[in-house]
């Protein structure tokens, strides 16, 4: 039988998630936050979302709700598809209600584990964490989405030597390739900060004058230069992991490079890929692609490349311009080492929390 799954999250994943798991006899439940529910009115009045691209048909979910506590009563697991800057919020709204024998998962993780364990203490429930969205998918209208690309996950366990029994469950709901040794191990591996920072810096002016241009395709605009801010980038969280005991190869899982990761093999992978041209966006430098994906991974990075005294010059930078372009100090809004519950730690400290829950 079928597991009940509640999505919490109203956004590209979340839709196609829910799309695809009731779509394959899943039962599910979506939420979302109250002050965007009034947008959600197709789906409220139908409770189907029409699924085009990689898969097809329409939906039928069987909840959703403004009511947190109402979503996940008696679900079997409990995914979060939101962005990273909504995770401290969900992880409030889920504490008290959410149960230790459920389980969550997070899509993507980018820091969701640890944020999650910091604001649920000890009613944290096992975490699983991924490093992206199985799916390259927009919203093309009301409760109707158009999903152009599917690819495996790489996944993590918080904490990292829990059971792993129900494993093969997740395997059903979305395949992994790869389990990670931890959960930093996957915060580490996130594909977008390190994809999206390049084009996004390199292309700052056609962003902002999208509305004279028209719509801003960011990998049909994806260059040399970008390509190589983004191997900058890569160098110095790989060089983070390695302080960590982590060889870390997002890039070269994602370019499939046939020797060492070049640029040439990211502006490749990136330029013209089928399945990634059709994506539009950023509409406007406000977009998460920077707003993101700068604070939620380029300043967390930087930290625990501080605490262990690695130079992370480029994403600095990116940070820095980032910071101006916005009028917003991204590194003091950032993800910083107290918000995950791990100021004061070592870095032989850290590994021992990660793989037990415990400190």
């Amino acid at each position: 039988m079928k597991k009940t799954i509640a999505i919490l999250g109203g956004g590209n994943g979340a839709h196609t998630m829910a799309g695809d798991l009731a779509l394959r006899g899943y039962s599910v439940r979506m939420y979302e936050d109250a002050a965007f529910f009034d947008k959600l009115k197709v789906l409220q009045e139908t409770l189907t979302i029409k699924c085009t691209g990689q898969f097809n048909g329409n939906g039928k979910i069987d909840l959703l709700t403004s009511d947190i506590a109402e979503a996940i009563d008696g679900a079997d697991y409990v995914a979060v598809i939101t962005p990273s800057t909504a995770h401290v919020a969900v992880a409030n709204a889920l504490k008290g209600v959410i149960k230790k024998e459920q389980t969550l998962l997070i899509y993507p993780g980018g820091f969701g584990a640890l944020e999650f364990k910091k604001v649920l203490g000890d009613e944290c429930p096992v975490i699983v964490q991924t490093n992206n969205l199985p799916y390259d998918t927009r919203l093309n209208g009301p409760a109707s989405v158009y999903c152009s690309g599917m690819s495996p996950v790489s996944i993590a366990l918080f904490p990292a030597d829990a059971d792993r029994a129900f494993l093969d469950e997740i395997m059903e709901i979305s395949p992994y390739d790869r389990i990670y040794e931890d959960v930093l191990e996957s915060d580490l591996s996130l594909v977008n900060p390190s994809v999206h920072s390049g084009p996004c810096l390199i292309n700052f002016g056609a962003i902002e004058q999208q509305d004279m241009r028209g719509k801003f395709c960011m990998y049909e605009h994806f260059t040399f230069g970008a390509a190589k801010i983004d191997l900058a980038i890569d160098k110095e969280r790989k060089a983070v992991g390695a302080a960590f005991g982590y060889k870390l190869t997002p890039l070269e899982d994602f370019c499939e490079p046939k020797g060492e990761l070049t640029w040439q093999d990211i502006y490749q992978k990136m330029h013209g890929a089928p399945e990634l041209t059709p994506i539009t966006g950023p509409d406007s430098i406000w977009n998460r692609y920077l707003t993101e994906d700068c604070p939620n991974g380029l300043v967390p990075w930087s930290e625990l490349g501080k605490l262990c005294g690695v130079p992370t010059p480029v994403m600095d930078a990116v940070t820095s311009v980032y910071s101006v372009a916005h009028e917003r100090d991204w590194r003091g809004e950032g993800i910083d080492l107290e918000r995950l519950g791990l100021e004061g730690m070592t870095v032989e400290q850290i590994r021992e929390y990660l793989k037990t829950g415990e400190k």
